[in-house]
Protein backbone atom coordinates (compact mmCIF):
# COMPACT_ATOMS: atom_id res chain seq x y z
CA UNK A 1 0.00 0.00 0.00
CA UNK A 2 1.56 3.19 -1.18
CA UNK A 3 0.81 6.79 0.09
CA UNK A 4 -1.94 8.07 -1.02
CA UNK A 5 -2.54 11.06 -3.18
CA UNK A 6 -1.28 14.74 -1.24
CA UNK A 7 -4.85 16.15 -1.37
CA UNK A 8 -7.16 13.27 -1.66
CA UNK A 9 -6.18 13.00 1.91
CA UNK A 10 -7.14 17.45 2.46
CA UNK A 11 -10.30 16.80 0.50
CA UNK A 12 -11.65 13.78 2.92
CA UNK A 13 -10.38 15.61 6.19
CA UNK A 14 -13.48 15.96 8.28
CA UNK A 15 -14.55 19.18 9.60
CA UNK A 16 -12.49 20.98 7.62
CA UNK A 17 -13.97 23.62 5.09
CA UNK A 18 -12.91 22.24 1.25
CA UNK A 19 -10.39 24.32 -0.41
CA UNK A 20 -10.41 25.44 -3.58
CA UNK A 21 -9.26 24.09 -6.90
CA UNK A 22 -6.13 26.53 -7.32
CA UNK A 23 -5.59 25.89 -3.71
CA UNK A 24 -5.53 21.86 -3.91
CA UNK A 25 -2.81 22.48 -7.05
CA UNK A 26 -0.20 24.50 -4.60
CA UNK A 27 2.14 21.86 -2.92
CA UNK A 28 4.28 22.92 0.23
CA UNK A 29 7.64 22.27 0.63
CA UNK A 30 6.88 19.08 2.83
CA UNK A 31 4.63 17.62 0.06
CA UNK A 32 7.35 18.21 -2.35
CA UNK A 33 9.85 16.43 -0.45
CA UNK A 34 7.57 13.88 0.76
CA UNK A 35 6.56 13.39 -3.22
CA UNK A 36 10.12 13.56 -4.10
CA UNK A 37 11.24 10.66 -1.15
CA UNK A 38 8.60 8.61 -2.66
CA UNK A 39 9.57 9.15 -6.34
CA UNK A 40 13.34 8.11 -5.28
CA UNK A 41 12.13 5.26 -3.33
CA UNK A 42 10.07 3.65 -6.33
CA UNK A 43 13.05 4.28 -8.10
CA UNK A 44 14.89 2.18 -5.92
CA UNK A 45 12.50 -0.12 -5.53
CA UNK A 46 11.99 -0.73 -9.47
CA UNK A 47 16.14 -1.18 -10.02
CA UNK A 48 16.00 -3.89 -7.59
CA UNK A 49 12.77 -5.59 -9.57
CA UNK A 50 14.73 -5.42 -13.02
CA UNK A 51 17.90 -6.55 -11.25
CA UNK A 52 15.67 -9.73 -9.64
CA UNK A 53 13.97 -10.08 -13.03
CA UNK A 54 17.18 -10.22 -14.91
CA UNK A 55 18.79 -12.38 -12.45
CA UNK A 56 20.50 -15.87 -14.08
CA UNK A 57 18.90 -18.69 -13.14
CA UNK A 58 20.72 -22.02 -12.45
CA UNK A 59 20.39 -22.62 -15.91
CA UNK A 60 21.43 -19.51 -17.13
CA UNK A 61 24.67 -19.90 -15.61
CA UNK A 62 25.27 -23.52 -16.84
CA UNK A 63 25.15 -21.94 -20.32
CA UNK A 64 27.01 -19.10 -19.67
CA UNK A 65 30.54 -21.84 -18.14
CA UNK A 66 29.37 -23.66 -21.66
CA UNK A 67 30.17 -20.83 -23.21
CA UNK A 68 32.95 -19.67 -21.30
CA UNK A 69 34.47 -23.10 -21.78
CA UNK A 70 33.96 -23.22 -25.86
CA UNK A 71 35.83 -19.54 -25.88
CA UNK A 72 39.17 -20.57 -23.71
CA UNK A 73 38.97 -24.29 -26.07
CA UNK A 74 39.09 -21.36 -29.25
CA UNK A 75 41.89 -19.81 -27.90
CA UNK A 76 43.96 -22.58 -26.14
CA UNK A 77 43.06 -24.60 -29.84
CA UNK A 78 43.94 -22.27 -32.39
CA UNK A 79 46.92 -20.27 -31.31
CA UNK A 80 48.07 -17.43 -33.41
CA UNK A 81 50.20 -19.66 -34.76
CA UNK A 82 48.33 -22.54 -36.21
CA UNK A 83 46.45 -23.00 -39.60
CA UNK A 84 49.54 -21.45 -41.65
CA UNK A 85 51.97 -21.84 -44.39
CA UNK A 86 55.43 -22.42 -43.45
CA UNK A 87 56.94 -20.60 -46.17
CA UNK A 88 55.43 -17.71 -48.27
CA UNK A 89 56.71 -19.83 -51.53
CA UNK A 90 54.03 -22.42 -50.32
CA UNK A 91 51.13 -19.71 -50.56
CA UNK A 92 52.87 -18.32 -53.84
CA UNK A 93 52.13 -21.75 -55.32
CA UNK A 94 48.44 -21.12 -54.94
CA UNK A 95 48.65 -17.96 -57.06
CA UNK A 96 50.90 -19.93 -59.89
CA UNK A 97 48.68 -22.43 -60.58
CA UNK A 98 45.77 -19.96 -61.22
CA UNK A 99 47.38 -17.26 -62.91
CA UNK A 100 49.24 -19.63 -65.21
CA UNK A 101 46.12 -20.48 -67.50
CA UNK A 102 45.47 -16.61 -67.79
CA UNK A 103 48.07 -15.54 -69.87
CA UNK A 104 47.06 -16.73 -73.07
CA UNK A 105 44.01 -14.37 -72.68
CA UNK A 106 45.84 -11.18 -71.66
CA UNK A 107 47.15 -7.86 -73.38
CA UNK A 108 51.13 -8.60 -72.86
CA UNK A 109 51.82 -5.82 -69.75
CA UNK A 110 48.37 -6.62 -68.07
CA UNK A 111 49.98 -10.92 -68.57
CA UNK A 112 53.24 -9.86 -67.29
CA UNK A 113 51.54 -8.34 -64.21
CA UNK A 114 49.24 -11.15 -63.53
CA UNK A 115 51.03 -14.60 -64.10
CA UNK A 116 54.58 -13.35 -62.92
CA UNK A 117 53.48 -14.50 -58.98
CA UNK A 118 56.64 -12.20 -57.39
CA UNK A 119 55.52 -8.30 -56.13
CA UNK A 120 58.42 -5.44 -56.12
CA UNK A 121 58.12 -4.65 -52.58
CA UNK A 122 59.07 -8.35 -51.89
CA UNK A 123 62.72 -7.36 -53.07
CA UNK A 124 64.82 -7.63 -50.05
CA UNK A 125 68.19 -7.75 -52.61
CA UNK A 126 70.77 -5.20 -53.57
CA UNK A 127 71.73 -4.75 -57.47
CA UNK A 128 75.17 -4.07 -57.98
CA UNK A 129 74.22 -0.88 -59.64
CA UNK A 130 72.25 -0.09 -56.52
CA UNK A 131 75.63 -0.74 -54.02
CA UNK A 132 78.15 1.21 -56.89
CA UNK A 133 75.86 4.42 -57.15
CA UNK A 134 74.55 4.33 -52.84
CA UNK A 135 76.39 3.99 -49.92
CA UNK A 136 73.73 3.53 -47.53
CA UNK A 137 71.43 0.12 -47.97
CA UNK A 138 67.92 -0.10 -47.34
CA UNK A 139 67.28 -1.34 -44.17
CA UNK A 140 64.97 -3.87 -45.83
CA UNK A 141 65.54 -7.91 -45.00
CA UNK A 142 63.51 -10.66 -45.25
CA UNK A 143 62.94 -10.60 -41.72
CA UNK A 144 61.22 -7.05 -41.74
CA UNK A 145 59.94 -6.71 -44.88
CA UNK A 146 56.27 -7.45 -43.98
CA UNK A 147 55.98 -4.46 -41.44
CA UNK A 148 58.76 -1.99 -43.06
CA UNK A 149 56.98 -1.81 -46.60
CA UNK A 150 53.67 -0.12 -47.21
CA UNK A 151 52.66 -2.78 -50.09
CA UNK A 152 52.33 -5.22 -47.10
CA UNK A 153 50.45 -2.46 -44.79
CA UNK A 154 46.40 -3.66 -44.51
CA UNK A 155 45.22 -0.59 -45.68
CA UNK A 156 47.60 1.76 -47.48
CA UNK A 157 48.59 -1.63 -49.48
CA UNK A 158 45.52 -1.02 -51.14
CA UNK A 159 46.71 1.87 -52.82
CA UNK A 160 50.89 2.10 -52.55
CA UNK A 161 50.70 -1.78 -53.05
CA UNK A 162 48.73 -1.39 -56.18
CA UNK A 163 51.21 1.39 -57.42
CA UNK A 164 54.31 -0.19 -56.62
CA UNK A 165 52.98 -3.46 -58.85
CA UNK A 166 51.82 -1.53 -61.33
CA UNK A 167 55.58 0.72 -61.59
CA UNK A 168 58.03 -2.21 -60.18
CA UNK A 169 58.55 0.40 -57.06
CA UNK A 170 58.96 -0.55 -53.75
CA UNK A 171 57.86 2.02 -50.70
CA UNK A 172 58.90 1.85 -46.78
CA UNK A 173 56.71 2.46 -43.76
CA UNK A 174 58.92 5.42 -42.48
CA UNK A 175 57.21 8.38 -42.24
CA UNK A 176 60.16 10.18 -40.56
CA UNK A 177 62.03 9.98 -43.52
CA UNK A 178 58.90 10.99 -46.33
CA UNK A 179 58.26 6.77 -47.05
CA UNK A 180 61.86 6.31 -49.03
CA UNK A 181 61.14 4.26 -52.52
CA UNK A 182 62.90 2.08 -54.28
CA UNK A 183 62.47 0.92 -58.41
CA UNK A 184 63.15 -2.54 -58.31
CA UNK A 185 64.34 -4.62 -61.19
CA UNK A 186 64.65 -8.22 -61.34
CA UNK A 187 63.49 -8.12 -57.39
CA UNK A 188 66.50 -6.16 -56.78
CA UNK A 189 66.32 -2.62 -55.80
CA UNK A 190 67.84 -0.39 -58.73
CA UNK A 191 67.57 3.11 -57.82
CA UNK A 192 66.04 5.51 -55.99
CA UNK A 193 62.87 7.41 -56.50
CA UNK A 194 59.94 8.98 -54.42
CA UNK A 195 56.67 8.18 -53.59
CA UNK A 196 55.06 11.18 -55.12
CA UNK A 197 56.61 10.33 -58.11
CA UNK A 198 55.33 6.73 -58.05
CA UNK A 199 51.62 8.37 -57.01
CA UNK A 200 51.89 10.48 -60.06
CA UNK A 201 53.09 7.77 -62.45
CA UNK A 202 50.08 5.60 -61.52
CA UNK A 203 47.77 8.42 -61.78
CA UNK A 204 48.82 8.80 -65.62
CA UNK A 205 48.60 5.05 -65.60
CA UNK A 206 45.22 5.15 -64.94
CA UNK A 207 44.22 7.60 -67.43
CA UNK A 208 46.50 6.11 -70.27
CA UNK A 209 46.34 2.24 -69.17
CA UNK A 210 43.28 1.40 -66.68
CA UNK A 211 43.49 -2.58 -67.32
CA UNK A 212 47.26 -2.28 -66.00
CA UNK A 213 46.35 -0.58 -63.03
CA UNK A 214 42.88 -3.23 -62.71
CA UNK A 215 45.63 -5.75 -62.82
CA UNK A 216 47.91 -4.61 -60.45
CA UNK A 217 44.97 -4.37 -57.87
CA UNK A 218 43.82 -7.94 -58.61
CA UNK A 219 47.62 -8.84 -57.93
CA UNK A 220 47.28 -6.76 -54.58
CA UNK A 221 44.01 -8.30 -53.50
CA UNK A 222 45.68 -11.81 -54.46
CA UNK A 223 48.98 -11.13 -52.65
CA UNK A 224 47.39 -10.53 -49.63
CA UNK A 225 45.10 -13.37 -49.53
CA UNK A 226 48.03 -15.56 -49.94
CA UNK A 227 50.58 -14.01 -47.50
CA UNK A 228 48.03 -13.45 -44.76
CA UNK A 229 47.99 -17.15 -43.88
CA UNK A 230 52.05 -17.49 -43.79
CA UNK A 231 53.80 -17.08 -40.87
CA UNK A 232 54.89 -13.68 -40.96
CA UNK A 233 51.49 -12.95 -42.09
CA UNK A 234 50.31 -8.89 -42.70
CA UNK A 235 50.88 -6.43 -39.70
CA UNK A 236 48.04 -5.05 -37.47
CA UNK A 237 46.74 -1.58 -39.75
CA UNK A 238 47.35 1.81 -37.83
CA UNK A 239 49.68 0.28 -35.44
CA UNK A 240 52.30 -0.47 -38.59
CA UNK A 241 52.08 3.34 -39.26
CA UNK A 242 52.36 4.63 -35.88
CA UNK A 243 54.77 1.77 -34.84
CA UNK A 244 56.80 0.05 -36.81
CA UNK A 245 58.82 -1.62 -33.85
CA UNK A 246 55.44 -2.00 -31.87
CA UNK A 247 54.25 -4.15 -34.97
CA UNK A 248 57.62 -5.93 -35.30
CA UNK A 249 56.76 -7.34 -32.00
CA UNK A 250 53.13 -8.05 -32.85
CA UNK A 251 53.88 -10.07 -36.10
CA UNK A 252 57.00 -12.02 -34.59
CA UNK A 253 54.11 -13.39 -31.95
CA UNK A 254 51.84 -14.09 -35.10
CA UNK A 255 49.46 -11.69 -33.88
CA UNK A 256 48.63 -10.03 -37.21
CA UNK A 257 45.72 -9.57 -39.59
CA UNK A 258 44.83 -13.55 -39.66
CA UNK A 259 45.33 -14.30 -36.38
CA UNK A 260 43.02 -11.08 -35.06
CA UNK A 261 40.20 -11.14 -37.66
CA UNK A 262 39.92 -15.08 -36.98
CA UNK A 263 39.71 -15.07 -33.46
CA UNK A 264 36.97 -12.24 -33.79
CA UNK A 265 35.35 -14.62 -36.27
CA UNK A 266 35.07 -17.17 -33.98
CA UNK A 267 34.15 -15.51 -31.06
CA UNK A 268 31.54 -13.96 -33.02
CA UNK A 269 30.22 -17.08 -34.04
CA UNK A 270 30.21 -18.92 -30.72
CA UNK A 271 28.25 -15.95 -28.96
CA UNK A 272 25.43 -16.06 -31.88
CA UNK A 273 25.12 -20.15 -31.27
CA UNK A 274 25.46 -19.80 -27.44
CA UNK A 275 22.72 -16.89 -27.86
CA UNK A 276 20.28 -19.01 -30.13
CA UNK A 277 20.73 -22.00 -27.83
CA UNK A 278 19.64 -19.78 -24.75
CA UNK A 279 16.48 -18.60 -26.52
CA UNK A 280 15.70 -21.92 -27.03
CA UNK A 281 14.21 -21.97 -23.03
CA UNK A 282 11.98 -18.61 -23.26
CA UNK A 283 8.87 -19.76 -22.76
CA UNK A 284 6.40 -17.12 -24.11
CA UNK A 285 3.77 -17.68 -21.24
CA UNK A 286 6.14 -16.81 -17.97
CA UNK A 287 8.94 -14.84 -19.81
CA UNK A 288 8.99 -11.38 -20.90
CA UNK A 289 11.11 -10.93 -23.96
CA UNK A 290 13.17 -8.06 -23.30
CA UNK A 291 13.53 -9.05 -19.92
CA UNK A 292 14.84 -12.15 -21.52
CA UNK A 293 16.87 -11.16 -23.83
CA UNK A 294 18.74 -9.32 -20.70
CA UNK A 295 19.63 -12.30 -19.72
CA UNK A 296 20.94 -13.69 -22.74
CA UNK A 297 23.15 -10.62 -23.30
CA UNK A 298 24.19 -11.18 -19.69
CA UNK A 299 25.35 -15.15 -20.10
CA UNK A 300 27.47 -13.70 -23.56
CA UNK A 301 29.19 -10.49 -22.34
CA UNK A 302 30.15 -12.61 -18.90
CA UNK A 303 31.25 -15.47 -20.79
CA UNK A 304 33.46 -13.60 -22.99
CA UNK A 305 34.68 -11.57 -19.77
CA UNK A 306 35.50 -14.86 -18.20
CA UNK A 307 37.83 -16.10 -21.50
CA UNK A 308 39.09 -13.03 -21.90
CA UNK A 309 40.65 -13.15 -18.26
CA UNK A 310 41.54 -16.72 -18.56
CA UNK A 311 43.68 -15.82 -21.72
CA UNK A 312 45.28 -12.33 -20.06
CA UNK A 313 46.25 -14.26 -17.03
CA UNK A 314 47.54 -17.58 -18.71
CA UNK A 315 49.72 -15.25 -21.12
CA UNK A 316 50.81 -13.39 -18.07
CA UNK A 317 52.03 -15.76 -16.64
CA UNK A 318 53.58 -18.20 -19.26
CA UNK A 319 55.01 -15.15 -21.48
CA UNK A 320 53.36 -17.21 -24.34
CA UNK A 321 52.05 -13.71 -26.06
CA UNK A 322 51.46 -16.33 -29.51
CA UNK A 323 48.74 -17.00 -27.39
CA UNK A 324 47.34 -13.56 -26.79
CA UNK A 325 43.31 -14.03 -27.72
CA UNK A 326 43.56 -10.20 -29.75
CA UNK A 327 40.70 -10.95 -31.62
CA UNK A 328 38.64 -12.41 -28.76
CA UNK A 329 39.68 -9.15 -26.24
CA UNK A 330 38.07 -7.14 -29.08
CA UNK A 331 35.39 -8.96 -29.24
CA UNK A 332 35.25 -8.49 -25.28
CA UNK A 333 35.22 -4.93 -25.74
CA UNK A 334 32.76 -4.62 -28.20
CA UNK A 335 30.24 -6.76 -26.36
CA UNK A 336 31.17 -4.55 -22.72
CA UNK A 337 30.14 -1.76 -24.54
CA UNK A 338 27.12 -2.49 -26.26
CA UNK A 339 25.75 -5.05 -24.12
CA UNK A 340 26.10 -2.50 -20.97
CA UNK A 341 24.46 -0.18 -22.81
CA UNK A 342 21.17 -1.94 -24.53
CA UNK A 343 20.89 -3.58 -20.93
CA UNK A 344 20.26 0.50 -19.54
CA UNK A 345 18.10 1.29 -22.30
CA UNK A 346 16.01 -1.99 -21.46
CA UNK A 347 16.27 -1.62 -17.88
CA UNK A 348 15.19 2.59 -17.85
CA UNK A 349 12.31 1.78 -20.66
CA UNK A 350 10.94 -0.53 -17.41
CA UNK A 351 11.67 1.98 -14.92
CA UNK A 352 9.17 4.21 -17.12
CA UNK A 353 6.73 1.91 -17.97
CA UNK A 354 5.93 1.24 -14.67
CA UNK A 355 6.22 4.58 -12.97
CA UNK A 356 3.34 5.47 -15.62
CA UNK A 357 1.69 2.57 -14.72
CA UNK A 358 1.21 3.70 -11.05
CA UNK A 359 1.11 7.61 -11.86
CA UNK A 360 -1.52 6.24 -14.22
CA UNK A 361 -3.84 4.31 -11.24
CA UNK A 362 -3.35 7.10 -8.99
CA UNK A 363 -4.61 9.58 -11.32
CA UNK A 364 -7.36 7.56 -12.01
CA UNK A 365 -7.89 7.55 -8.07
CA UNK A 366 -7.51 11.05 -7.75
CA UNK A 367 -10.15 11.58 -10.61
CA UNK A 368 -12.53 9.62 -8.61
CA UNK A 369 -12.20 11.31 -5.45
CA UNK A 370 -12.88 14.75 -7.05
CA UNK A 371 -15.89 13.35 -8.78
CA UNK A 372 -17.29 12.98 -5.65
CA UNK A 373 -16.73 16.31 -4.60
CA UNK A 374 -18.55 17.53 -7.67
CA UNK A 375 -15.02 18.53 -9.50
CA UNK A 376 -15.12 17.66 -13.21
CA UNK A 377 -12.09 16.24 -15.02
Amino acid sequence: MGRRPWFSERISRPGVEQPSYEEQLLLSENDIHVMTSEYIDKYKKLERDFRQKTSLTHLDISILLIAATFQVLRWALLRNDTMRFNKASDSDKFFENIAGSLGEYLPASVETIVTDHTVPYDAIRLSDRFKGIYSEGTGISGVNHRYKTLGHDPLAGWVVGTANIATNTLSVNDVSSLFPSYHIRNQEFYAKTSLLQIMDWSIDMVQEKPEVIGAAFLKQAVHYSTDIFTKQGLPLPIINQVSPEASKFLVGNNIDVYSVTRGMAFSLLINKLIAMFHRLFFDSHSDDPKLYDVRTRKIVMYSNTLSTAINLGYVSLTKDFKALDVGGILVTLWRILTDRKKIHEIKMEFIQKTLDDCFKKEEDAVNQRLAQYGFQI
